[in-house]
């Protein structure tokens, strides 16, 4: 039990003396007091993790000192069955998103795309459908849609909506 207490209190002296953000300076302080405390649960978080990681393999090594197979083969079955459910879900998800990002690629280039991993499919399929906009001619002016009644414009706003109107309407 002393064992418990002296890692606690190491956990909180090292949470403590750890933590580096930003000076109150160049941020609100709520905002520098969130990122404080942020910073130091995800540092506790961190700790913790290591410290359960450790306290497992003591455990483990503990009962292979005692040839306590059956615990140790119970134990290992019962995180394998928890590793298998976590893959199911992964093989679900990412077989629904494979899915989803091919229906969104045009339907000629579907097979060629298939055979891609999925982060490879994902930047693929939005450089597909980003097209970009057509480039600016160099020396020439922005045509920009004036926003105000079709009254109240001159000319050469006509004009630009005009445009603007018919090629809406040609594709």
């Amino acid at each position: 039990m002393s064992d418990n207490t002296e890692t606690n209190a190491t956990v909180s002296e090292e949470v403590s003396t750890g933590t580096e953000v930003n000076s109150p300076d160049t941020e609100s302080p709520l905002a520098y007091e969130n990122k404080k405390y942020r910073k130091r649960a995800q540092e506790a978080e961190e700790r913790l993790a290591e410290l359960e990681k450790k306290l497992a393999r003591a455990e483990e090594a503990k009962l292979k000192e005692k040839e306590d197979f059956k615990a140790l083969y119970e134990k290992v079955s019962s995180e394998n069955e928890t590793l298998a459910s976590t893959a199911q879900k992964w093989t679900k998800y990412e077989e629904g998103r494979r899915n989803t990002l091919l229906e969104s690629a045009p339907e000629d280039e579907r097979e060629r795309l298939a055979g891609l991993d999925l982060d490879t499919l994902e930047y693929v399929t939005g450089k597909l459908n980003n097209k970009p906009n057509a480039p600016e001619v160099v020396g020439r002016a922005k045509n920009i849609i004036p926003d105000k009644p079709y009254e109240q414009m001159d000319e050469n706003e006509r004009r630009v909506w005009f445009n603007s109107q018919m090629q809406k309407h040609r594709g």
